[in-house]
């Protein structure tokens, strides 16, 4: 079987790298026969976070040209296409229909780009039900969170959470007793604004106690707050986790966040971090409550949660192993990458 993976981005963009690059091995593995054919480049992903925005227009028309002349001319030849999330963002089911037409595939969503289609008023009336009819097409549509389930309209879904390789985490923190707690944050440029939720909280605990917050990925200042900005890199990224006390993942309350999966906890438990996190429902999948982390509800219980892992050395260490197992045994490539495989593989 050939399988052509139409990703968004390159390995350069998290979730195409997280999502289809990484099964490589275990593609190589189980004998699949896979080509990646990005839409975005990785000028694109340099572009947009340069934030050129005339750049990054330019290569999306070009993108969707490209993608049009391969898709009519170049890939018959292939057995299944396996699509990160849709062909061509902003435009109709037909064409993407007319595309698809006589061919297998089968989608992934790690974002609900839906969110758009159906609170735009403009979008709703000409994509609303857009991705409902593209999965009801699919031999099968996996997801990151269960949360797709009653979301998506189409009985066909798997689950498939977004994970990590235990190999590139070696090691798992030891010594949880510091005189300064260093609560870190990792994530990029369209993800930072949450870190707003929690600005008042961290300014009215760095009053009373010595903390820091870490940020990895982001250019932020936070008054009365100990910054430290640190460059994301991909072969540094676990030693700096290691080098940190608690993971956040704060989240607004909205339908896009309900299709987030989580995969800040999955990086900050792997290095064994309690986590804390807003109560999204890959959050609530990832976290169990009072065992590795804590889930908040309201504005009123970051403070509270924030405070028992300070005080407590002892706790932030038995939610950091326990969370650290929770990954080796459902949140790692070498639980899932044999059972994607095998989705795949199984497609008639």
């Amino acid at each position: 079987m050939k399988i052509l993976f139409l990703s968004k981005y390159n390995r350069d963009g998290a979730s195409s790298r997280y999502r289809f690059y990484n099964y490589r091995p275990y593609f190589d593995k189980n004998n699949i026969e896979y080509y990646f054919k990005p839409l975005l480049d990785d000028k694109y992903i340099l572009n947009l976070y340069n934030n050129n925005k005339k750049s990054v227009a330019v290569q999306r028309f070009s993108s969707v040209l490209k993608r049009f002349y391969f898709l009519i001319f170049q890939y018959s030849k292939y057995d299944l296409i396996v699509i990160e999330k849709e062909l061509f963002p902003n435009m109709p089911y037909i064409v993407e229909k007319l595309l698809l037409r006589g061919k297998k595939y089968v989608l992934d969503f790690d974002d609900y780009i839906a969110t758009s289609y159906k609170l735009n008023p403009l979008k709703r009336v000409f994509f609303k039900n857009k991705i409902d009819k593209l999965a009801r097409g699919a031999k099968f549509v996996t997801v990151g969170n269960h949360w797709y389930f009653n979301e998506i309209k189409s009985d066909n879904l798997i689950y498939l959470p977004t994970v990590i390789n235990l190999e590139n985490y070696p090691k798992v923190k030891q010594e949880y007793r510091t005189s300064k707690i260093t609560i870190v944050w990792i994530g990029s440029f369209s993800t930072g604004k949450y870190l707003q939720i929690v600005v008042p909280t961290l300014q009215k605990l760095s009053q009373k106690y010595a903390v820091k917050l870490k940020v990895i990925g982001v250019d932020i200042a936070i008054e009365e707050v100990d910054v430290e900005l640190v460059d994301w890199k991909e072969s540094t990224e676990s030693d700096e986790l290691l080098s940190s006390d608690i993971g956040i993942m704060p989240l607004e309350d909205t339908m896009w966040e309900n299709g987030k999966c989580g995969f800040k906890l999955v990086q900050y438990m792997a290095c064994g971090l309690p986590v804390i996190a807003s109560a999204a429902p890959a959050n609530k999948e990832i976290i169990d409550d009072g065992k590795n982390g804590f889930i908040i509800n309201s504005q009123n219980e970051w403070y509270d949660a924030f405070e028992k892992l300070i005080l407590n050395a002892s706790l932030r260490e038995q939610f950091g192993k326990s969370g650290r197992q929770k990954i080796e045994n459902k949140y790692s490539y070498q639980v899932w990458g044999d059972r994607y495989s095998n989705f795949l593989g199984e497609i008639e």
